[in-house]
């Protein structure tokens, strides 16, 4: 696993992680609520890898994921509207289905 940075620059898009800013490649910064920073934040962290939606939960709010508990699924679809052109049509952030979700944009260097 690569070494967590401070700030993750992907497709053009900047997160900071003292600030849980998301700045858009126009220069425009958002706050993110700490559940979707968290969820971005791991993703961004291990590229391509597939997380479940208890691996989510757990790491956005420290507990177990519920029977019909949809709190994944909004938290990405959210993260999905801050940056994504057509949410139906994600590029960034890809659901696998039956397993969970998985970051697929490129992380600059």
């Amino acid at each position: 696993m690569e070494e967590h940075k401070s700030i993750v620059k992907f497709n053009g898009w900047t997160l900071d992680e003292n600030s849980r800013n998301l700045t858009s490649p126009k220069g425009m910064a958002r706050r993110l609520p700490k559940g979707e920073y968290r969820a971005l934040r791991l993703m961004l962290d291990t590229p391509g890898k597939i997380f479940t939606r208890e691996q989510l939960i757990r790491h956005m709010t420290g507990r177990e994921l519920r029977p019909n508990d949809r709190t994944v699924d909004v938290t990405i679809r959210r993260i999905r509207k801050h940056f994504e052109s057509d949410i139906d049509s994600p590029e960034l952030i890809s659901t696998i289905h039956g397993e969970g979700y998985r970051f697929v944009g490129k992380i600059d260097k």
